[in-house]
């Protein structure tokens, strides 16, 4: 962590560290669920593991929405389309939560420095079978920070051989 003074305030260059850790392992397509909830939620500075499907869903979602709905950019559409086509293959309905905005018009929901999750995105939503082996194998996130040792701790102790990992710094 860089630390300088300046004009008599402390400022520390650190935030959120998040691993996106899919598995490369086969899923059995014969054993999904028969749905499959998309919420808004927060991701941030906690260090959590996250190895549940509403979870893995609600990151892929919430990313999705934060990349392309500022911009104003269709793929958050053509996303979300293509997420229900390719469950609905496997007879998965899909739920979607469309309120994006709470009671005083604020965005509900947000990953910190969204936009270091471009690559994560984009390589989940070209791959129909990364896209499943994200959401129903033994995929996982681990969200912390770089202001704790915990993150970097439980990287190194894990073996991540058996994952793609998409490393969201900054």
């Amino acid at each position: 962590m860089k630390r300088q003074i300046r004009r008599s305030c402390f400022e520390t260059n650190s935030s959120s560290t998040h691993a996106i850790c899919i598995t490369k392992r086969k899923i059995d397509k014969d054993n999904l669920p028969s749905e499959v909830e998309f919420k808004h939620d927060e991701f941030g500075w906690e260090f959590r593991v996250h190895e549940d499907i509403l979870t893995k869903a609600s990151y892929l979602y919430q990313a999705i929405c934060d990349l392309y709905t500022y911009e104003n950019d269709k793929r958050k559409n053509k996303y979300i389309n293509w997420i229900y086509e390719v469950l609905g293959k496997y007879g998965i309905e899909c739920n979607f939560d469309t309120k994006d905005k709470d009671e005083d018009g604020f965005s509900v929901g947000y990953i910190d420095h969204v936009f270091e999750t471009r690559d994560f995105v984009n390589a989940v939503m070209n791959n129909e079978n990364r896209l499943l082996r994200y959401l129903f194998g033994e995929s996982k996130i681990i969200t912390g920070n770089d202001n704790s040792e915990t993150f970097d701790e439980y990287m190194e102790s894990h073996d991540f051989s058996d994952y793609d990992v998409y490393y969201k710094g900054n």
